[in-house]
């Protein structure tokens, strides 16, 4: 990422520092690297990887007082897929709420359509993450096959630009019954540091 998002209670900045080093040893970690289908310990994959512009990643923070609350990155198209695949994680469950889980999908996905203009965006689901798949449909991805990957069955979900413009389209419907007070669906943080805005409104949305 180049610059941080806002969005409503949570937002997203590039990594750099000790997020940065903290980011990468999550994937040596076995319920990261597991979950996101990886074969293994990815720690300097990942490293590798990020460096050359193949993921993109944003650390997850809350804006009333800016804790991590974990990341979010999005690895580059392959040859099986056409779209930047979608992966976050929030590692303490005491941390772990939809919201917080669809604002940050929200806040990378108007990134990279907004921003880096991909084609489409994706999401694996690993069967027994029922939480996850939960979030992703009501985000509105759809579902177009599931595969045994890795000892795993995982449903994979796809977005395409035409989508995200309905989403945003829908998520401009709740602020307006029920606006946050910022500037915005999105707003765009530059720094460092990236200080988020505070929010004079009712900081959740109806459900959508």
């Amino acid at each position: 990422m180049r610059y941080g998002i806002q969005r409503r209670t949570i937002y997203l900045e590039p990594p750099s520092g000790e997020d940065q080093v903290w980011l990468y040893r999550q994937f040596d970690q076995p319920e990261i690297y597991e979950m996101f289908g990886l074969p293994g310990p990815a720690r300097l994959r990942v490293m590798r990887n990020h460096r050359l512009g193949k993921i993109v990643a944003g650390i997850l923070r809350r804006t009333v007082d800016g804790k991590r609350l974990g990341f979010v990155v999005m690895f580059e198209p392959t040859e099986a897929f056409d779209f930047w695949e979608f992966a976050y994680a929030i590692p303490d469950p005491k941390d772990r709420d939809a919201f917080s889980a669809m604002y940050a999908t929200d806040a990378m996905g108007h990134y990279m359509f907004k921003h880096l203009k991909v084609g489409a965006m994706g999401w694996r689901t690993r069967a027994d993450n029922r939480a996850a798949d939960a979030v992703i449909r009501r985000l509105g991805y759809e579902p177009f096959g599931t595969w045994f990957v890795d000892g795993h069955d995982y449903t994979f979900y796809r977005i395409d630009l035409a989508r995200w413009d309905a989403r945003e389209a829908k998520l401009a419907v709740f602020e307006a019954r029920q606006p946050s007070g910022l500037p915005g669906l999105f707003v765009r943080l530059d720094g460092p540091p990236f200080v988020p805005l505070s929010l004079p409104g009712p900081a959740n949305p109806p459900a959508g």
